[in-house]
């Protein structure tokens, strides 16, 4: 069974759609997430129409906190990610759960389930299995944990909140 490893837009995509229910049992009890996801995630659950993110410690447990040197690869990795004027902690999640999932050798345990295309590029880079939001989406499909008419409502609804499928 593999590790499960969002990041905040994932889980903002899926309280979008009202669905952090279906997130939780895709994760099968194994959710991580790091200390900077966490924090996002805390941000964001404070926003009118995501509050159900505040639940997600539930099945995602304490966020995993990066040592002194996974802080240091986490800023060099979050650099090479981040356009000029980005803000200092756009990529940040990303790039700790990346650097995480690197320094601990989890690569061969873990999933990182992002909607960042530079993210999923550094991942697949780092020998890291990667999967996004419509992927996730698929997957509860083919599993029966959603039909096809829910599948399609759920990705109008994405769409019409302005969120698309990365590219990879």
């Amino acid at each position: 069974m593999y590790l499960f490893f969002p990041d905040n837009t994932v889980l903002v995509n899926f309280a979008t759609i009202g669905r952090v229910d279906l997130l939780e049992k895709l994760a099968n009890s194994n959710g991580r997430w790091c200390l900077s996801v966490s924090r996002e995630c805390a941000m964001s659950a404070r926003i009118a129409g995501l509050e159900a993110l505040s639940s997600v410690r539930q099945f995602l447990g304490e966020p995993l906190e990066p040592t002194p040197a996974e802080l240091l690869d986490t800023r060099v990795l979050r650099d090479r990610m981040a356009a000029p004027g980005d803000r200092q902690t756009k990529h940040l999640g990303e790039a700790e759960t990346i650097t995480i999932v690197t320094s601990r050798d989890l690569r061969s345990k873990a999933i990182f389930v992002s909607d960042d295309t530079d993210a999923l590029v550094h991942a697949v880079a780092q020998g890291i299995k990667v999967a996004d939001t419509w992927d996730l989406l698929e997957l509860a499909e083919r599993v029966g944990a959603i039909n096809t008419e829910e599948h399609a409502q759920y990705v109008t609804a994405l769409r019409s909140a302005g969120r698309s499928r990365p590219r990879r």
